[in-house]
């Protein structure tokens, strides 16, 4: 399997697990809902299967993630702005280690235990981070012309500031769930829709050699 095979591949699998992790999680969770409930939730501090959801949900996550973007990274054509995009792009396995290392507390609340707290604090960085991440990757030289995919690429960015904020609503917390999972799947969606754009020209074209220096004129 080649590298960019591979990197399809991991990408697949990640989004594949990771939504296997959420309705296995939420089947097993007592009284959880994917309506109401943060993604965190599944191993909050104390509830039912927190152990278990941790490492086999959102380590395991993580892991794929952090798979499939060094695996990407020496494809990836990206540049400027892209380029800092692509590497903010780590904020979405940081998103999933976070719950493996600062578990947030039962109901998720704005206070409560350090590693509440330490939660809330990372949790704005990584959103924002994969926001931002997904935005500037829109304007990759492979995105340039594909107004739509660009389109969606921004669109999904400035979202993620927006939907956050609404999630923390306390008139909207009947539906933080649902809100939060619409944010998945656009990110989902945008790592699909980029990848041929990001990665085609490196799957047709050979080696760079546009630094190989060139014989004088007239020489032998």
């Amino acid at each position: 399997m080649d590298r960019i095979k591979l990197t399809r591949t991991l990408l697949i699998a990640s989004i594949l697990y990771a939504a296997a992790f959420y309705f296995v999680g939420s089947a097993i969770k007592p009284g959880y809902s994917q309506f109401s409930n943060f993604v965190s939730e599944y191993n909050a501090t104390g509830t039912a299967w927190a152990r278990t959801l941790t490492y086999s949900g959102f380590l395991v996550t993580a892991v794929l993630l952090s798979a499939f973007l060094i695996c990407a990274r020496p494809l990836a054509h990206v540049s400027g702005a892209s380029r800092l995009g692509f590497l903010l792009l780590w904020s979405l396995p940081a998103s999933f280690l976070l719950g493996v290392f600062a578990p947030c507390d039962a109901g998720c609340p704005v206070e409560g235990s350090t590693s509440q707290i330490l939660h809330n604090v990372l949790g704005i960085l990584v959103y924002f981070g994969m926001g931002a991440g997904i935005a500037l990757v829109s304007f990759a030289p492979g995105l340039r012309f594909l107004t739509w995919r660009r389109t969606f690429l921004l669109l999904t960015g400035v979202a993620f500031p927006v939907v956050f904020f609404l999630m923390v609503q306390p008139d909207l917390s009947s539906w933080r769930g649902l809100l939060q999972r619409l944010l998945d799947i656009a990110m989902a969606l945008s790592l699909l829709f980029s990848f041929n754009p990001l990665f085609r020209r490196h799957a047709k074209v050979g080696p760079n050699n546009s630094f190989k220096p060139k014989p004088l004129r007239g020489s032998a």
